[in-house]
């Protein structure tokens, strides 16, 4: 089967870009394939493809809520394909979206998929036009992300879907009539058994990742300062790490900057060196966009203990394979790990193992590329399908209809058949 897969490639800057990177070698074993990343000229990140340009190719997009997908949804948008859907909330790149054409009106889209009351809410938070942010709260923005995902306008095409959690699967078969399947983010883990952990002062917790408002660092600060012995903690920050100095300040306000490392971003060996040395990751995210998380996946790979929340993706996993902080008590639940850490009554080591299992087990390349490989020949097929059908009622629909336009009033029915043909399909396929 002739793919052509379209992706950031740039590891540096997106762990989407890491995901495909891994996966290429196993895709071109797999498929018939080609590459192509963002073509923009916002970033100038068009390449030349990896691989032979496929003839015929049924085109994969991944999408995720970053201004770096605006070329790749442009394209999506242009010429149907699957779209793997990183993240089910794709507010920031419609804003990015609509920055770049003029003719987007992002409110007008908000209502268009979700009404006048949520049209109502997003003016309150973004300026008309420039789209900067006017709101008043963070409880605002994720009362509107996690209520408005915004993803409709941007996969409506899409010959089919995929997606990384049950959490993003009920939303997008919520709003999307055509083929959805839910496949466990893939990660290649290392063989060697990670080395043992001395837990001594101080003990060292990692970040990694976009540190954008819905990683809680803010709100881990201002826990980690009430703990009775903050200094028995290092916190170091790997990755896109935004607003630096305003966090900074606020760890001085509350006596936590000597304790604190920001290093940015570092090659994938340099990541991973840098978890192995470490006891705990610092992996928060509320609100949820919907995603699976790639870093949580890494942590896993090194047997290291995490620190998320009780939400989406991070919700559906077993208790043993990490921390869950309820986002209705955040900082008491921070607080309380930090604590028994501290009296040494929670125990680090056995959960990394127990992660490290899960990743193994749930989480393979070989697995993910498996799934891909008879889903997608199922959207090609359900697709050819429907198209025979509607062909084949293109010319008695003409003969019916004096008028070109008195054809508009079958366009519900072609619909529904097609729709029927898709749940036939699934129904086959299980």
């Amino acid at each position: 089967m002739n793919i052509r897969w379209f992706s950031p490639l740039d590891v540096e800057k997106t762990e989407i870009g890491r995901y495909t990177q891994v996966l290429l070698p196993y895709l071109k074993e797999a498929f018939s394939l080609s590459v192509a990343t963002d073509a923009t000229e916002i970033y100038h990140e068009f390449m030349t493809e990896t691989y032979g340009w496929a003839v015929k190719a049924l085109n994969i997009y991944n999408i995720g809520n970053s201004s770096l997908h605006y070329g790749i949804v442009s394209q999506a948008m242009k010429s149907p394909g699957v779209i793997i859907l990183h993240d089910v909330c794709l507010l920031e790149l419609g804003i990015a979206y609509a920055q770049e054409r003029p003719e987007c009106d992002l409110q007008e889209m908000v209502i268009n998929e979700y009404g006048a009351d949520a049209g109502t809410l997003f003016a309150k938070l973004y300026t008309e036009k420039t789209y900067e942010w006017c709101g008043d709260s963070q409880e605002q923005y994720g009362e509107f992300v996690t209520s408005y995902p915004l993803f409709e306008t941007f996969t409506s095409d899409a010959l089919g879907i995929i997606v990384h959690s049950d959490y993003a699967l009920k939303k997008v078969k919520a709003r999307y009539s055509g083929p959805v399947i839910k496949l466990d983010l893939p990660y290649e883990s290392p063989v060697d058994t990670p080395n043992d952990r001395e837990f001594t002062s101080p003990l060292e917790v990692i970040f990694c990742g976009h540190a954008g408002p819905n990683r809680r660092l803010e709100q881990f600060f201002s826990a980690w300062a009430k703990v009775s012995q903050p200094n028995f903690f290092r916190l170091s920050l790997y990755g896109n790490i935004g607003k630096v100095e305003e966090l900074l300040a606020q760890a001085a306000e509350l006596g936590l900057a000597d304790f604190i490392n920001v290093v940015g971003f570092v090659d994938n060996e340099v990541l991973d060196q840098a978890i192995a040395c470490s006891h705990l990751a610092l992996n928060l995210r509320n609100p949820t966009m919907g995603e699976a998380s790639a870093s949580q996946l890494r942590y896993w790979s090194q047997g290291i203990a995490s620190v998320v929340s009780d939400v989406g993706w991070y919700r559906e996993l077993p208790d043993n394979v990490v921390l869950k902080v309820s986002p209705d008590s955040e900082q008491e639940g921070l607080i309380s790990i930090m604590e028994n850490i501290l009296s040494g009554k929670q125990g680090l080591l056995d959960i990394g193992a127990a992660g490290r299992q899960y990743l193994q087990s749930h989480h393979s390349v070989g697995r993910y590329i498996d799934s891909m490989s008879r889903f997608l020949p199922s959207v090609v097929e359900n697709r050819f399908m429907s198209s025979m059908i509607d062909d084949r009622l293109i010319g008695v629909i003409a003969s019916m209809c004096r008028e070109v336009d008195d054809a508009i009033i079958f366009e519900g029915t072609l619909a529904k058949i097609s729709m029927v043909l898709s749940d036939l399909e699934e129904r086959q396929s299980t």
